[in-house]
C-alpha cells in the first residue's frame, strides 16, 4: 500500500479546497499501485478553545487572499516549523513559497483582519526529504518582519533530542477538513486528542508495508486534507505546548478503520533546526 500526505492542490486564487472529484484525479496521478484507501484530517475532533493553539499558523498558497494550504507551528519569534511536503506543494502552487504570506494568531480563520500576517522571506526542506512517505518531512521558515509574542501568538518549546513521548496524551490542532467527504476547509480551529503510540504499536495499527520511519511517530488522530504541517503537541502546566511531531501523512478516507496518522518526530531534529537557523544567520 502507498500513503499520502496531508495536503491537497487547488488554484491559488481560491480559497475553496477542491471538489470530492478533483481529489479522486490528485490520488490517481499520484498513486503507481493499485488504488489506495488512504488518509489526510482532523475529523471526530472538536471546536478548539479561543487562544488554545497560539503557535499555530495558517499557510497560505496566495499572497492576495488567505488561501489556506498547511499549517505549521511557530517556534521563535521569526520561525515557523512544518513539513516539507507544504513546501513542494506551495512551491508548485505559487513557484515558490518564498513571499507568500503566514497567518498567526487565529482560532476562527473567518477573523482574518485580526491575524498577525507575515511573509516567507526563506524557505528550507529537509535535504532527504524525497517527497515520498517515510522520508525527512519536515521544513524551516523565516519569515518577515517578526512575531509580535504576547497572549494569541507564542511559540511552541521544542522537545530535547530524542525525547520519548510513548503513552503521553497529545493534540493535534488543524483547520483541514473536518468530515470525509467535505470539500470546505473548516474556518474554527479543530483539535483532537489522543496517547501516543509506541513504535510497536503504530507498525501494529498500520499495513505490514506502511512507509513509517524510526523518526515517525502516529497518533490515533484522523488528520485530513488542509491539516499538513500542524503541530502535535504534549500540553504541560502553564500553558506551555512542547511540539511533538509535524503532521506528515496518514491513510484514505480520513480515519479509515481507525488508522493512527503518521507524524515527523520532531525529538530527531533538533540538532538539524539548530543548524538550518544557525546557517541562516551566518548567510544574512
Amino acid at each position: 500500500m502507498k500513503a499520502f500526505a496531508l495536503v491537497v492542490l487547488f488554484a491559488a486564487v481560491a480559497c475553496a479546497t477542491p471538489s470530492i472529484a478533483s481529489l479522486g484525479k490528485l490520488l490517481h496521478d499520484r498513486l503507481t499501485g493499485p488504488a489506495v484507501d488512504i488518509n489526510p484530517f482532523i475529523i471526530d475532533g472538536e471546536n478548539a478553545a479561543e487562544k488554545s493553539a497560539p503557535y499555530l499558523v495558517s499557510l497560505s498558497a496566495s499572497k492576495l487572499v488567505a488561501a489556506h494550504s498547511c499549517a505549521g507551528a511557530i517556534i521563535g519569534k521569526e520561525w515557523v516549523l512544518t513539513a516539507a511536503h507544504c513546501v513542494n506543494e506551495l512551491n508548485q502552487l505559487a513557484g515558490s513559497a518564498v513571499g507568500l504570506t503566514v497567518y498567526a494568531g487565529l482560532t476562527d480563520r473567518s477573523n482574518e483582519d485580526k491575524a498577525q500576517i507575515r511573509t516567507i522571506d526563506f524557505a528550507f526542506n529537509h535535504k532527504q526529504f524525497t517527497g515520498a512517505e517515510g522520508s525527512d518531512d519536515i521544513a524551516l521558515l523565516h519569515v518577515t518582519p517578526a512575531f509580535e509574542f504576547g497572549v494569541n501568538v507564542k511559540a511552541a518549546a521544542l522537545p530535547y533530542r530524542q525525547e520519548q513521548f510513548d503513552g503521553q496524551s497529545s493534540a493535534n490542532y488543524g483547520w483541514g477538513l473536518d468530515d470525509a467527504e467535505g470539500t470546505m476547509y473548516v474556518k474554527d480551529l479543530k483539535v483532537a486528542k489522543s496517547d501516543v503510540l509506541s513504535a510497536a504499536e503504530c507498525q501494529e495499527a498500520l499495513p505490514s508495508d506502511a512507509p513509517v520511519s524510526s523518526k515517525q511517530i502516529c497518533v490515533r488522530v484522523a488528520a485530513c486534507y488542509g491539516d499538513g504541517g500542524s503541530p502535535l503537541v504534549v500540553e504541560r502546566e502553564g500553558n506551555v505546548a512542547e511540539l511533538v511531531g509535524i503532521t506528515s501523512w496518514g491513510y484514505m478516507p480520513c480515519g479509515y478503520n481507525n488508522r493512527p496518522t503518521v507524524y515527523t518526530a520532531v525529538s530527531e531534529y533538533v540538532d538539524w533546526i539548530n543548524e538550518v537557523q544557525w546557517a541562516y544567520y551566518v548567510l544574512n
